[in-house]
């Protein structure tokens, strides 16, 4: 819901500052405002409309926090300030925290566990766990096929699918050791993401998204991916975020949907692989080889 704002209107009249005098007869005095000719009363200045205030500042920041989209409060949408127009986009291609090399020669998915991100190389066949959100890894492993081309996090288990077996891995923990795999939904995953419910695939062959029944083979729900080639996902605990390698495009899409409420380019050429640490949107590029760190703060962006 959009602010309503007070109207404040300023007390008119003549001998507004009138006060009278009396004497207590134990040398103090009171004094009684007794203004002569109120012409307008006034906006009362009274903890009532400060708290309006106070509140309407509290509910803006946390908006803000939040991540605000232009369809929840239109009148942000091509707010200009001394040229560059506002738009609220979070995690945006201008706005890139850091970023780093990942291990391998061509980065192509990305998870993390809560506290260290994991990345996947197509060339090396390896995962890497690194050590918190940096370039140093702490241990690498085996991917359970040859090409190993997306991965998501449930809480306890890595999941990684390969590109050229078609399949999604359930690991014990984050080992080479897989407990359970299973045929993706298309004929090339790769891409994945964890919801806290079910598991999330895309497939560049079919141009599809999977919304999966829990952690299994079997999906409920699919739909076209923004463009022509997804090539990652991640779950921002909100929204699903997907990346598509043809259009160089991160899309925002309306809770796990296909309607999208923003689009930016990646950082580089070639997005392939998206993860969410709580706070930040993490992306992967396979021809810079690079990890970006988005910031996640609404700006200024020309």
């Amino acid at each position: 819901m959009s602010y309503v704002k007070t109207s404040w209107v300023a007390r008119t009249g003549t001998a507004l500052k009138r006060v009278l005098f009396t004497d207590n007869g134990d040398g103090s005095m009171d004094l009684t405002a007794d203004p002569t000719g109120v012409s307008t009363n006034g906006t009362p200045f009274t903890t009532e409309n400060m708290n309006h205030i106070e509140q309407g500042i509290k509910d803006n920041d946390d908006r803000l926090d939040q991540g605000v989209k232009t369809t929840d409060i239109p009148e942000f949408a091509g707010l200009t300030w001394l040229g560059v127009e506002f738009q609220p986009q979070l995690y945006a291609t201008g706005q890139i925290m850091s970023s780093f090399a990942s291990p391998g020669t061509t980065s192509i998915g990305l998870a993390f566990d809560g506290t260290n991100l994991i990345s996947c190389d197509f060339d090396t066949d390896k995962i890497y766990i690194h050590d918190g959100k940096s370039a140093a890894y702490t241990a690498s492993f085996d991917s359970p096929g040859t090409n190993p081309s997306g991965l998501a996090f449930d809480g306890t288990n890595l999941i990684s699918c390969d590109y050229s077996s078609d399949k999604i891995y359930i690991h014990d923990g984050k080992s080479a050791t897989y407990t359970e795999s299973f045929a993706s939904p298309g004929t090339t995953s790769i891409g994945l993401a964890f919801d806290g419910t079910n598991l999330i695939s895309c497939d560049s062959g079919t141009d599809m998204i999977y919304i999966h029944d829990g952690i299994s083979a079997t999906y409920t729900e699919s739909f076209a991916s923004p463009a022509s080639t997804p090539s990652g996902l991640t779950f921002d605990g909100t929204n699903l975020i997907s990346c598509d390698r043809y259009s160089n495009k991160i899309y925002i899409h309306d809770g796990i949907s296909a309607i999208i409420t923003a689009s930016f380019d990646s950082p580089a050429g070639s997005p392939y692989g998206l993860t969410f640490d709580g706070t930040n949107l993490i992306s992967c590029d396979s021809g810079t080889d690079m990890i970006y760190i988005h910031k996640n703060k609404l700006e200024f962006i020309e």
